[in-house]
């Protein structure tokens, strides 16, 4: 495939989470105006729920393999995807919202919100692995 010629599987991984994200919130974060930003309710909504769908599916398939049917990585997925329906992903939201309310500066404060998502999501997979 011309996306995996001298890229490692983490930098696939991370490659397949932008590529999620991008659809999933219909445009990069760099390219949404301070009006969008401003005047949608929930704001981080889109963006934290995508960013915790990649997690769940790019930790999945680093550990258990492709996330086919009846795969052990399918399995992984659901129970992530179970875990993160009782993980407070609104609420995060809600937080974000109340830090970044400088609508000017949104993506920017956005940024280090999610990533710092991205990693405790990481480490609660690996502590809930058997």
């Amino acid at each position: 495939m011309w996306w995996s010629d001298g890229m490692s599987s983490r930098q696939r991984a991370l490659l397949a989470s932008a590529a999620l994200l991008a659809l999933v919130v219909g445009r990069p974060a760099w390219a949404q105006n301070t009006a969008d930003a401003a005047s949608s309710p929930g704001a981080s909504l889109y963006a934290v729920n995508a960013a915790a769908l990649a997690t769940a599916m790019t930790y999945c398939t680093r550990v258990h393999g492709p996330l086919r049917v009846g795969s052990r990585g399918e399995t992984c997925f659901r129970e992530a995807r179970n875990l993160l329906a009782r993980y407070g992903l609104k609420e995060r939201a809600a937080r974000i919202d109340g830090n970044c309310i400088d609508r000017t500066q949104f993506n920017t404060c956005i940024t280090p919100e999610i990533g710092r998502l991205v990693m405790e999501l990481n480490a609660h997979f690996d502590e809930r692995r058997p």
